[in-house]
């Protein structure tokens, strides 16, 4: 499937569109499911169990989904990841029991992967390779978006209902929001019909999972994504421990961490440019060591104006990796294999999400919170530092 930008645009307007609805809805239910789960008798280790499920079954699942894409089937998995980001949703405001409402995670779970592989390969099939990085930037800025506004809006919608039920009808007003992705869809499948390439021919040109991770620049690139979605995952668990030991309101850490993805969405729209005037590689590296440094800062520096300038600073960064990385490991494979690339990438930021805050859960029962921003703090500077030994390979 060679790359070939369809004549009709509106489609690309659709996928964004649709990312944004999609990221909203995930980012707002997590935090819901969790009330939820306090709701239906859950403690905190239900918590966490319901957290480890929702990333395990993309973990499991993502190279599987990744050659189905590649085979030409992208469009149909983004409609039942569509399907699979409603029904689970209205499904947790159901459940009677913990039984359900994990099986309401875990499908929701796998619907995000489903969207999120189909929505990366669909790019790489569609533009060239100059164009890449900016529409992944365009793709992952929908994210930023659908983030920023998910949790807030079920915040308030759930603050605004009196009695019992608030949670409840935040999940329903949620599922209604979903909905909203099956217009986006539509609009994306004027982008026409990818051919479908039989198993026993994708077979020909499909490459082990170790080939894969074996060719040079892969193994780079994927530990960039982990490092920089784990630091996100660690900073936003962990900032508002370091607001309370130093006196800081809730409303003010919460505004550190807003500016913090603000600082992302403005990388984001300005990642073309940036790409035109530096080396993918080049802006790869340093903007991941200038991350880790803001990142390792955090505990030292903790008077408000001065986190919230290393947050704006990591955040402007961490908009950057993201959309790096997926042309990266796109660039990397060839068509037969540039979905299972991706979703192996993918599987590896399900990975860190579990692995690498679990670890620096256990290493502050001794080191203190502080060791949480030094830890992920080092993990950047060293996806610089290894990115930037590839420095010289031409993307």
């Amino acid at each position: 499937m060679n790359p070939t930008a369809s004549p009709n645009r509106a489609w690309f307007t659709g996928l964004v569109l649709h990312t944004v609805i999609a990221h909203a809805t995930y980012n707002g239910v997590r935090v819901l499911i969790s009330y939820r789960t306090l709701e239906l008798g859950g403690t905190g280790v239900v918590l966490g169990l319901m957290t480890a499920c929702y990333s395990l079954v993309p973990l499991l699942t993502a190279l599987f989904v990744g050659r189905l894409v590649d085979r030409g089937y992208a469009t149909v998995v983004l409609w039942t990841g569509t399907v699979l980001s409603i029904i689970p949703v209205g499904l947790a405001a159901l459940a009677p029991n913990l039984g359900v409402l994990l099986i309401a995670t875990m499908s929701l779970g796998f619907g995000q992967l489903l969207t999120t592989v189909a929505s990366q390969a669909l790019i790489p099939q569609s533009f060239s390779a100059s164009q890449l990085t900016a529409k992944f930037g365009h793709l992952t800025l929908g994210v930023s978006i659908g983030q920023t506004i998910g949790l807030p809006l079920a915040g308030m919608v759930a603050d605004a209902t009196a009695g019992q039920a608030h949670i409840t009808n935040a999940l329903w007003f949620m599922t209604g929001v979903s909905a909203l992705t099956l217009i986006a869809a539509v609009i994306v499948m004027l982008r026409g019909r990818t051919p479908h390439v039989s198993r026993a021919e994708a077979a020909k040109g499909v490459l082990t999972p170790w080939t894969l991770l074996a060719t040079r620049g892969m193994k780079p690139a994927i530990f960039a994504s982990m490092a920089t979605l784990a630091a996100v995952d660690l900073m936003t668990a962990y900032l508002p421990l370091i607001g309370e030991e130093n006196g800081l309101s809730v409303t003010l850490v919460t505004w550190l961490l807003a500016l913090r993805t603000l600082a992302s969405v403005i990388s984001r729209l300005f990642i073309g440019t940036l790409t035109r005037r530096w080396k993918n590689l080049s802006l790869l590296w340093t903007a991941s060591a200038t991350a880790g440094l803001c990142v390792v800062l955090i505990p030292v520096f903790s008077a408000p104006w001065t986190l919230a300038i290393l947050l704006i600073i990591a955040g402007f960064c961490f908009g950057l990796t993201q959309p790096l990385t997926m042309t990266w490991v796109s660039t990397l494979a060839d068509a037969s294999n540039r979905a299972a690339v991706l979703s192996i990438r993918l599987a590896g930021n399900r990975l860190s999400q579990v692995a690498i805050p679990s670890a620096a859960s256990v290493l502050t029962l001794v080191a203190g919170s502080g060791i949480v921003f030094t830890i992920s703090g080092a993990l950047l500077v060293l996806a610089g530092g290894v990115t930037w030994r590839n420095h010289h390979e031409k993307w």
